[in-house]
């Protein structure tokens, strides 16, 4: 889920080895390994009964993926914001912005990545909610289709606010200074479990406890360090679907204080 250019090579040796790792504890060759259909989507791929391994983010989990996949393991990242497999988000302005609360928000355009996001829409709804006083917050609304476009619309002006979660904002800390120069957070979510490496429903247990193996092992191998270091991760914990609750409960929240909707 956090494929960014700057960490794409990691992100491949990872893979790779994960490959090769599961290859090992399930007996499969690689000939057993199809590559994802041509013009399937992520929502479809994350759909299939054929799902092996791949990341998701924690809110579609909860939502219109239960029942459909079942989570391995949740990664640590190594970012301010993030303390083991919990993370939070940062409500962001421009650097320049007068915004200084969230109140001061109203009547101003917000950027969001998807509906389906934890840290772009269910963590801002759930940020904002208890200031809404169940009356829409934004004059405008943009779906740009990732937290770095968010980022980026907000950085040029093309919007007022986005909420970004904390490993995706240490990444352009990290390696794109300039749009972190230019942004400011003025708010905090809470905290919850992050984004989990799942597989689908339809795998055995013994499947699903072979891969988890397999993960964890690879993730003790000396020769993923430099690439576990570059994308930040330093460690895992097995979450159960139940231990996601608190991401339900988030947009509970907020349709209770009469804010169901980002508006």
């Amino acid at each position: 889920m956090y494929d960014w250019p700057e960490v794409h090579d990691a992100i491949w040796v990872l893979e790779q080895a994960l490959q090769a790792e599961a290859e090992n504890v399930l007996g499969l060759a690689p000939a057993n390994f199809e590559p994802a259909p041509s013009g399937q989507s992520l929502f479809e791929s994350w759909e299939d009964p054929r799902l092996l391994l791949t990341q998701t983010c924690g809110y579609p989990l909860v939502s219109f993926l239960a029942g459909k996949v079942q989570p391995i393991l949740t990664p640590h990242y190594d970012a301010p914001g993030c303390d083991g497999p919990n993370y939070c988000s940062y409500v962001l302005v421009h650097r320049d912005s007068d915004v200084q609360s969230l109140e001061a928000l109203r009547g101003k355009r917000a950027a969001f990545n998807s509906s389906d996001s934890q840290s772009g829409y269910n963590a801002f709804r759930h940020t904002l909610a208890p200031v809404a006083d169940g009356a829409p917050m934004f004059s405008q609304l943009v779906e740009t289709g990732a937290h770095l476009k968010s980022m980026a619309a907000v950085a040029e002006g093309e919007a007022d606010a986005c909420c970004t979660d904390a490993v995706c904002y240490d990444l352009v800390r990290t390696h794109r200074p300039e749009l972190f120069a230019a942004l400011r957070p003025i708010a905090t979510s809470r905290q919850v479990p992050g984004l989990p490496l799942i597989t689908s429903s339809q795998m055995p247990l013994e499947v699903l406890e072979a891969l988890r193996a397999s993960v964890l092992q690879v993730f003790k191998d000396p020769q993923t360090v430099a690439a576990r270091t570059h994308v930040g991760i330093t460690g895992f914990t097995a979450l159960s679907i139940e231990d996601y609750a608190p991401l339900t409960v988030m947009r509970q929240e907020a349709e209770a204080l009469g804010y169901p909707d980002l508006a």
